[in-house]
Formats: structure tokens, C-alpha cells, sequence
């Protein structure tokens, strides 16, 4: 019976076209000892019959996704959308990594919103301190009646090493963060002429 009524609620997604706005997100991370969480969760969804989420890492060098020390596996942690999906990690070609949380009955999600999986990313000790970015791209939400629902594809997720990811913010000049600073502040410069970010004109 609960399967007979999802295939009435996909048949109707079909005939009305409508376009809905799923989303999978993850927060930006900061690196903490070597170490931070990352956490996908499916946001903005009203499809009840939401039965599949996928989509690719691309990882920065120097930051990796945490793997169990006696398999080789990747670890993870499932979220409470998908306590009877199966999931898959897998390596392709230029350090990607391929996630996908499938279903062999085709059974949909436990609720349209909510933590989908999360684990943990590791960076080498060589890693300087910066803002580096997981791509994720190839984002895809698939219902029962086989159609893709995500609404953004792609997206990105900042992880950031040190405090601000600057150097020396007492240092005068260009730093690791693109931005120009003195005496500890960031400047904008215009001609022969320098201001601080409330436009105070600095000597």
C-alpha cells in the first residue's frame, strides 16, 4: 500500500511538471589539528518520494576524506534520511571521489529533509595555512519516477587551515588571502592614496 500511493504521488509529479527546489548542502569546515567534519544534509525538498542522492568531490591537494585504518574503506557516518540505503564511495579518475546513496526496492528517503551522511576530511602536516575548496559537482536528487530534482548541480565548500587563513596580518603587503594589508588592517588602495574598510584614509 505504501508503495502503491508513492507511485501515485511520483505519477502526479510528472503530469503537473512542476519544478521543485531541492538542494544538497554542506557548511564550510574549518580544519582543526589536522581534522574536520563535513556534513550533507538535503534542504528544501517537498518531493516525498525523493529515492536517490549522488554527487563528486573533487579534493584540493593535501586534504583528504578519512578512511578506516584496517580496510582501506572510507568512513562515514549515516545521516537519519537514509538508515536503510545502501552507500557507495568510489575512486575515479583525477583523486574524484564518487558518492551515492541508493535503495535496491527503491524505498524513498525517511523524510524529505535532514543529514544525509557526514565524515571527516584529514590535511597532510605539509599543509600551509590557507582557504582551500572542495568542488562538488555532478549533484543529483532522483525520484521514484526517475527524474532529477536537485536544483543546483554544483557548489562549494571552503575548509580553511589556521585562524584567517593569512600568514601575518601584521605584516604590510599582500597576503595569503588575496587581500592588501597594514599595521594589521586590510587597505584599499586608490592611486597614491590608501583607506581602510571604513574608508578612513590612512598615512
Amino acid at each position: 500500500m505504501k508503495k502503491i500511493k508513492l507511485l501515485i504521488i511520483a505519477v502526479a509529479t510528472v503530469i503537473s511538471g512542476s519544478v521543485m527546489a531541492q538542494k544538497i548542502v554542506c557548511p564550510d569546515a574549518t580544519l582543526n589539528n589536522g581534522k574536520a567534519k563535513l556534513v550533507f544534509s538535503i534542504v528544501e525538498n517537498t518531493d516525498a518520494t525523493a529515492t536517490l542522492a549522488q554527487f563528486v568531490l573533487s579534493m584540493p591537494d593535501g586534504i583528504t576524506v578519512e578512511k578506516n585504518a584496517s580496510t582501506g574503506r572510507y568512513k562515514y557516518t549515516k545521516g537519519e534520511l537514509i538508515p536503510e540505503h545502501a552507500i557507495t564511495f568510489k575512486d575515479k579518475e583525477n583523486k574524484d571521489i564518487l558518492f551515492v546513496a541508493s535503495n535496491m526496492n527503491g524505498d524513498p528517503f525517511d523524510d524529505t529533509n535532514g543529514e544525509l551522511v557526514s565524515f571527516n576530511i584529514l590535511s597532510n602536516e605539509s599543509l600551509v595555512d590557507g582557504i582551500y575548496q572542495i568542488q562538488v559537482t555532478q549533484v543529483n536528487i532522483t525520484n521514484l519516477a526517475e527524474q532529477k530534482i536537485a536544483k543546483e548541480t554544483s557548489f562549494t565548500i571552503n575548509v580553511t587551515k589556521g585562524s584567517t587563513g593569512i600568514k601575518d596580518v601584521n605584516a604590510d603587503g599582500m597576503q595569503a588571502d588575496g587581500k592588501y594589508y597594514k599595521n594589521g588592517e586590510i587597505i584599499i588602495k586608490k592611486g597614491n592614496k590608501e583607506y581602510n574598510a571604513v574608508g578612513a584614509i590612512k598615512k
